[in-house]
């Protein structure tokens, strides 16, 4: 460290730069509470007129209507083989090759003039092409690397308040210039997270999270993303369990995911947001230990698109609603994938369905191509993927390697949009050629999904991919261009569905007391409070605590502490709701420890309970407690009960047609120490009924005709069960 350099005061030096000439502006983010996480990437600004945008330089943080969104993720950063980040812009483009790695590099890519990392994350930028000297005629210039943290690195620079280093020349801030994208998005009340991973960038991520020496190099390099500003991280490891570009899953990667989010977690702290993106398919999923996951993260981003393209047998859409006739694979929509969530207990709140502001083309052998036409496919040399055996239609959309944005689709003609009734998404046909795209109207159709489910929000993929320039361009600096009116259709219309006509909103203020003390198990209460300058009912909950609302604007917290043998910190969470958008405060209670060590409880549970399509099971459990502890049950799924002899879990069974099973976690804890459970709940298929002409029924599903049961074998709607094709005879296992 250079010798008497203040870095708190380098650091409000740098921020009142960033900040200068930039008018005041009011927080800007959506009124709605719900979550609208654009992905922005560091690649996309390099696309022009080819790609559908009016100039290079266009797709970059500058034209991001921030109004629409609440998070934006900056995508991606890499993993490289000994567990350190680099820059995405630094991957290891033959890295789908046999044997290929990804050597260590930058966090930043060091050249300002092949790559967008410092242009998006800093903003407009002047350059010095050497590090200046502390002379008259150089002071300006030595002044500005001073005040900005820049020193002098062997034949480069370091950058010291985030621990950036380059090449020359220096990437200074422009005083008065035009904000980086956390700098912008922060003034308009927007976060930002530091994307890691993506499909070209997962190679290493197993063996990482499974070396702790690795992990350590990875935990570290992330301290230089919160210098950098990130108000946290997502993970996009594709995929644990199963593998991707060039690498095998195993078993064991999903509890090395498990516990990556919780040394990240610990890494980065309470405050920061911890998301991940997650496959749509559920096969990928069932490996996870949800609850688990819950505990460490902030929300699952689940990417509900990319679900057909170049690789299938048949034509299909992108980012189905619902299941549709047509579909290769059962399971692979919206709809599917939130049902098995639910069933899972996943929390609705922490869930992002994916919103494709893109579409993917492919070429089938019939000369007018359909839903369900068998796809044609050749061996194509992708930039990302190489050689690969694709249907991808490259005749259309030659520049997007077969996955156009949406803006540039719709500058397009001589294709026939049509409408799928049953996945609730459009498609258009030319000829051989037939494209799945989302549109404004099934947007708002999965957004409206999203609000009557109550689901967290959706994940965009990607900002640019709707943007219209309907104005005029300011250059700000060598690269980035500033669109004076700007056009988002697809991003409007979330916000429409997701505003539902309401008036902007203020969040409530909330006011808690300061760090309490309470003993080894004993009960404390305290006070906190909540006002709202809308006027707008507040209600009060807490983690790790109990809360009954007083009436008047405040609540009364209760808390017991743990029984520790040894002294130990403790968080109560306390939010503040007004029903669109929430305040959480955390209050640390020091508890002092009893010196007397505790037994853990033994929890006993059935192996298996046995329940009926609709019904409720009751799974009776049990624990014992050599301290004769007060005992607390907890369950991932259902309700609990309290009984004589321990508690009794109240589960209703979902509603299907074929046999499934749930796992029920059971948890039970003295206070100080837990043991927990699992219960395979196998829930019987019912019987739909009568066979009706005018009901669409899908595999597995159940009807009697003249007192006999047949079964579906696929999609099927008017076909007689007595005449066979798509039924046949149920048979009772």
């Amino acid at each position: 460290m250079q010798k008497g350099l203040n870095l708190s005061k380098l650091a409000g030096v740098v921020t009142a730069i960033l900040m200068a000439g930039v008018a005041s502006t009011a927080q800007a983010a959506p009124a709605h509470n719900k979550n609208v996480i654009g992905y922005l990437t560091q690649w996309e600004a390099w696309k022009g007129a080819n790609e559908g945008f009016s100039v290079k330089g266009e797709a970059t943080h500058l034209n991001v209507n921030m109004d629409l969104y609440s998070i934006l993720n900056f995508s991606f950063f890499g993993v490289a083989k000994d567990g350190s980040l680099h820059s995405g812009d630094l991957r290891n483009k033959s890295i789908y090759q046999p044997n290929a790695v990804q050597e260590p590099g930058p966090l930043l890519h060091p050249d300002v003039y092949s790559s967008w990392d410092f242009h998006i994350l800093w903003g407009e930028l002047e350059y010095l092409s050497q590090y200046p000297v502390n002379e008259p005629w150089d002071a300006e210039n030595f002044r500005k690397v001073q005040e900005q943290g820049f020193v002098k690195n062997g034949s480069g620079w370091l950058h010291q308040p985030t621990g950036i280093t380059g090449q020359y020349p220096i990437p200074l801030k422009k005083v008065g210039g035009a904000p980086g994208l956390i700098d912008l998005a922060h003034q308009k009340g927007v976060k930002v997270m530091a994307s890691l991973g993506g499909w070209s960038m997962s190679k290493h991520f197993p063996e990482m999270a499974a070396d702790p020496v690795k992990k350590a190099r990875f935990l570290a390099d992330l301290d230089k993303l919160m210098a950098l500003g990130f108000d946290g991280i997502d993970i996009d490891w594709e995929y644990p369990g199963f593998g991707g570009m060039n690498f095998t899953g195993n078993p064991e990667d999903y509890a090395n995911f498990e516990q990556l989010m919780e040394d990240i977690r610990k890494k980065i702290g309470p405050n920061k947001l911890l998301t991940a993106a997650f496959s749509a398919s559920t096969a990928k999923l069932e490996g996870y230990n949800w609850p688990r996951l819950a505990a460490s993260m902030d929300f699952f981003n689940m990417m509900t698109y990319d679900l057909n393209g170049g690789w299938s047998n048949v034509a299909g859409h992108n980012a189905p609603l619902y299941p549709y006739p047509e579909e290769e694979f059962n399971n692979l929509n919206l709809d599917t994938l939130r049902n098995w969530m639910a069933v899972k207990g996943i929390p609705s709140n922490k869930i992002n369905f994916g919103a494709a502001f893109y579409g993917r083309g492919v070429q089938t052998t019939e000369a007018t191509a359909y839903l369900g036409a068998p796809t044609d496919k050749r061996t194509v040399n992708f930039s990302v993927d190489g050689p690969t055996l694709s249907s991808a239609d490259l005749d259309n959309w030659k520049a997007f390697d077969g996955q156009p944005n949406y803006n540039y689709i719709m500058q397009q003609s001589g294709w026939a949009h049509q409408w799928d009734a049953s996945a609730e998404v459009p498609y258009a046909v030319k000829g051989k050629y037939l494209l799945s795209y989302d549109d404004v109207p099934s947007i708002e159709k999965k957004a409206q999904y999203i609000v009557d489910n109550n689901l967290g929000g959706v994940i965009v993929w990607q900002v640019h991919g709707d943007i219209k320039c309907e104005g005029t361009f300011i250059n700000r600096g060598p690269m980035l261009k500033e669109c004076t009116k700007l056009s988002s259709p697809l991003a409007e219309a979330i916000d429409r569905v997701f505003s539902g006509g309401t008036v902007p909103n203020n969040a409530p203020v909330l006011t808690v007391p300061g760090t309490q003390a309470a003993n080894s198990g004993q009960v404390i209460s305290f006070i906190v409070s909540g006002t709202d300058a809308d006027a707008d009912p507040l209600s009060f909950t807490a983690v790790n605590a109990t809360v009954v609302n007083n009436g008047d604007g405040s609540a009364t917290v209760t808390y017991q502490a743990p029984n520790t043998a040894t002294d130990q910190q403790d968080v109560v969470k306390v939010t503040v709701t007004d029903g669109r958008k929430n305040v959480t405060k955390n209050i640390v209670v020091h508890v002092k420890g009893s010196g007397v060590e505790n037994n853990a409880p033994v929890l006993t549970v059935p192996a298996t309970v046995t329940v009926d399509s609709g019904k409720n099971a009751v799974i009776s459990v049990s624990a014992q407690d050599a301290d004769r502890d007060s005992l607390t049950y907890k369950t991932s799924v259902g309700t609990v009960a309290v009984t004589a002899t321990g508690a009794d879990i109240v589960f209703t069974a979902p509603v299907i047609q074929t046999e499934t099973t749930v796992d029920v976690v059971v948890t039970v804890t003295d206070g100080q120490a837990t043991d927990s459970a699992t219960v395979t709940v196998k829930v019987k298929g019912a019987v739909t009924g009568t066979w009706d002409a005018n009901v669409v029924y899908n595999t597995g599903d159940r009807v009697v005709v003249n007192g006999v049961t047949y079964e579906a074998k696929y999609w099927t709607k008017g076909d007689n069960p007595e005449q066979s094709g798509p039924w046949g005879p149920w048979k009772k296992v």
